[in-house]
């Protein structure tokens, strides 16, 4: 983890920036002080920008190295193994 402990400005920089507080989705997973729910929407955070860095990658931008999306379904199939999170996570529009 990027940050030594995980506080309210922490979880509320990890919605909005999975990235800058952990360093691979298994972190989420195995974070005890964050509630099922919300490594979830973490997880579904860091899915959308994956994606966007990838759309900019196809687009010619630069954008960086994305985050393997495999890594973060994996991640969300472990929180969720029956899919109702995931069944609507993958629904997530790829173009913007």
């Amino acid at each position: 983890m990027k940050v030594p402990s995980l506080g309210a400005p922490e979880i509320e920089q990890a919605l909005i920036s999975p990235i800058s507080v952990f360093d691979n989705p298994e972190e989420v997973v195995d974070t005890p002080a964050l509630a099922k729910i919300m490594k979830i929407e973490i997880l579904k955070r860091w899915e959308l920008d994956a994606r966007a860095l990838q759309r900019a990658t196809e687009e010619n931008m630069i954008g960086g190295a994305p985050p393997d999306i495999d890594a973060v379904n994996a991640a969300l199939a472990k929180l969720d193994p029956e899919g109702k999170a995931l069944a609507d996570f993958q629904r997530a529009p790829t173009k913007l």
